[in-house]
């Protein structure tokens, strides 16, 4: 799983709009661990606007957060013995404490003990997270941001969180980045989220993305000029034979999956 697209002119783009005029090291790592995350196939505008969304709703950090609010307004919220016991059913909290555990995080802040545990399983079948990593035991490792990657794409994708879905945004010649709040929330900030994703959407095709392509390799500059001295007609001599240099091949980059569950195993080895 990867964006196909020119890294260096998306963050040269992105860096005027939607960042104005800097980015944070903080910031680009996010955004690497989002473009590194992208399902290959996701089109240009659902990217874009997945990238609008997690600049929004990480306060332009681009890193996973943990809603804002603290554990008294998690317990009145989402707490089964809260204000709002239907809400918290609908969340799959069903235990007191359920509210504060299963808070919001990440990049589109995945709430409610079911979603962990839904989003558990889905990645346990990526490879992301391994059989002995469940984000209801650990709630926090859904604020790595490698997780927290896969599980914007995939629940934004599939419908996690309203039921609505990329799909019914853009594709097959439609474009409504306003209505696609509805895949998060409703329709709070939406025309503030459209702009940022216009913003992003320039930066993706400066950048050259392309679906399901490959990255494009830049191409050093060629010296145009004779290869060898000319060579007088019916001379006698043939011309030297020109050595042909062996092709420079990249070193492999490590398995996406493998550093994702090396990094997760260290930060939360599994208990005995």
């Amino acid at each position: 799983m990867a964006a196909a697209l020119n890294r260096a002119a998306f963050f040269t783009a992105v860096r005027g709009k939607p960042f104005g005029g800097s980015l944070s090291q903080g910031q680009v790592s996010g955004m690497e661990s989002l473009l590194d995350a992208c399902p290959p196939l996701l089109g240009t505008d659902a990217l874009a606007y997945c990238l609008a969304t997690a600049f929004h709703e990480t306060a332009r950090t681009m890193l996973p957060v943990k809603e804002y609010g603290g554990e008294a307004y998690y317990r009145r919220m989402y707490d089964p013995q809260g204000e709002r016991p239907a809400v918290a059913k609908t969340l799959g909290n069903t235990a007191p404490g359920d509210g504060v555990k299963f808070a919001g995080r990440g990049y589109v802040q995945l709430t409610g003990r079911a979603n962990y545990r839904r989003a558990t399983g889905e990645l346990q079948a990526l490879g992301i997270l391994d059989r002995t990593m469940d984000l209801t035991a650990t709630p926090d490792m859904a604020l790595v941001p490698d997780v927290a990657a896969a599980i914007m794409f995939r629940g934004m994708a599939e419908g996690w969180f309203t039921g609505r879905k990329l799909s019914q945004y853009f594709g097959a010649g439609v474009t409504n980045a306003t209505g696609a709040r509805a895949i998060i929330n409703g329709s709070d900030k939406a025309y503030e989220i459209a702009g940022h994703f216009q913003a992003f959407r320039a930066a993706l095709v400066a950048a050259q993305h392309v679906p399901g392509g490959v990255t494009p390799v830049p191409i050093p500059p060629v010296t145009v000029g004779p290869l060898v001295p000319p060579i007088p007609r019916n001379s006698g001599v043939l011309p030297p034979v020109m050595p042909i240099p062996a092709p420079t091949v990249p070193e492999p980059k490590p398995g996406l999956r493998a550093g994702i569950l090396a990094r997760l195993r260290a930060a939360y080895p599994p208990k005995a």
